[in-house]
């Protein structure tokens, strides 16, 4: 298995299968990539993990814009569903 550093990855070059990205990680890696949000969720420095920094703040102005869901626990519902862990 090769690690790779999303984190500095072209958006545009994230290879889904799609035309657009519709599902829940190329949403959440389109998030993370966008500076706009940076304040309310980001990459960690050495980008293999993203960290919350106001739950507040991510749910009622960035999971709307993106996701069917409106509830913090939705989200993370939606993250373990998907096979991330919290560290």
């Amino acid at each position: 298995h090769t690690y790779r550093d999303y984190s500095k990855f072209p958006l545009g070059e994230l290879r889904t299968g799609r035309k657009a990205p519709t599902n829940f990680p190329s949403k959440l890696h389109q998030i993370l990539s966008s500076p706009v949000y940076s304040h309310i969720i980001s990459w960690m420095p050495h980008g293999r993990a993203w960290k919350i920094h106001n739950k507040d703040l991510l749910i009622r102005e960035v999971v709307p814009k993106y996701f069917v869901q409106s509830k913090y626990e939705s989200f993370t519902r939606q993250l373990i569903g998907w096979g991330f862990k919290r560290l």
